[in-house]
């Protein structure tokens, strides 16, 4: 049994639709290739670096006001890493 659910593209596409923003978006803000970040939303690509995941964050908190630190750890946590310390 594995420490964590590698769940990556379960939790960017949640968060994606909880605060409607697109792939294009994080793209465009991260310089991130728009492909690679449809593979990560789809599964077809999983466990990003953190560096990846960190850019993501990053964009996410740029097009919403609303996101919170608990949100960003998801998508941390979806592929065993945090950046909270407990």
């Amino acid at each position: 049994m594995a420490i964590y659910d590698n769940n990556f593209s379960v939790a960017f596409t949640g968060l994606l639709k909880r605060f409607g923003v697109t792939c294009y978006q994080i793209g465009k803000y991260t310089g991130l290739d728009q492909a690679y970040l449809s593979r990560l939303n789809n599964g077809e690509k999983t466990n990003p670096s953190p560096e990846t995941i960190m850019k993501i964050c990053l964009a996410l908190a740029h097009y919403s006001e609303k996101i919170m630190l608990h949100d960003l750890e998801s998508l941390f946590r979806s592929v065993g890493r945090s950046v909270i310390r407990d």
